[in-house]
């Protein structure tokens, strides 16, 4: 028996879809969306930096909603997942394509973003350096309206937080979890995935939404492929990191992302 489905719980990677994904989501279960607290714009409490640690929008989650962001697995999401009337859904990304997204859109798009002046200094190369290794950002480097000390820092740990988290929503079986690959070239995967965990969608809504939806639309007309890195939906393509990886982001990317990559599905070895 199909479970009977009030309101949604999704976690996304950074720079996986999740804008577009929310939007697809709510229009596709004619939900209305939860935004979380810390949408748009956080300023860190240094050292700390991830908003998603703190936010409990969740908490809020009612009947007929739909919430999205970049949460962690943690024991109120939990107890959250163990009712039998929230869907809870995971959307991930290649961590590689996820890292070059996350330091072209903070550099070029995202000038509320506290590393947002310390990219702005960098080559791309080396802010994609950054975010696949992480690092610490004075004070100095901070944005201009973001109050802090002389001696404050915050250590930044780079994409592969995020991919560690991942590893974690994508091995429960509660969860229902969407590759953005397989997702974004057929919105029908929803279905399958759907299926695993008690939950039936018509194919039919999904390619109505699809009609409505895409990269195009979300873009305002530009399709995928065509890049502005200024926008939240910067370029859309899969395995774009091949074309901004160096020896150096390969070697980090090994390093740092290594395991989880072969973890998530998009290798099978270190041999890449």
């Amino acid at each position: 028996m199909a479970r009977d489905i009030k309101k949604i719980l999704i976690s996304t990677m950074p720079r996986s879809g999740t804008v577009f994904f929310f939007n697809f989501m709510a229009e596709l279960f004619e939900y209305s969306k939860l935004e979380p607290v810390f949408t748009g714009g956080f300023r860190p409490n240094p050292p700390e930096w991830d908003p998603y640690a703190f936010d409990k929008t969740y908490l809020d989650l009612k009947k007929g909603q739909v919430l999205c962001a970049h949460y962690n697995l943690n024991s109120d999401m939990n107890a959250i997942l163990d009712q039998e009337d929230t869907l809870g859904i995971y959307l991930y990304r290649d961590p590689r394509d996820v890292a070059v997204s996350s330091a072209l859109y903070i550099k070029y798009g995202l000038p509320h973003h506290f590393l947002h002046k310390t990219f702005s200094d960098m080559s791309d190369a080396d802010a994609i350096t950054f975010m696949i290794a992480g690092g610490i950002v004075c004070a100095d480097k901070f944005p201009i309206d973001m109050v802090a000390s002389p001696h404050d820092y915050i250590a930044y740990e780079g994409i592969s937080y995020f991919v560690e988290n991942a590893c974690s929503w994508i091995q429960d079986q509660r969860v229902m979890t969407i590759r953005y690959e397989d997702f974004f070239s057929n919105p029908l995967v929803l279905v399958d995935s759907a299926n695993k965990c008690g939950v039936t969608i018509d194919p039919a809504n999904i390619q109505e939404v699809s009609s409505k939806w895409n990269f195009k639309t979300a873009a305002q007309g530009r399709v995928s492929g065509v890049e502005d890195k200024a926008s939240h939906f910067r370029k859309g393509v899969a395995g774009d990191y091949k074309n901004y990886f160096e020896t150096i982001h390969y070697a980090l990317a090994k390093k740092f992302l290594g395991k989880s990559i072969i973890r998530l599905g998009y290798e099978t070895s270190h041999a890449w």
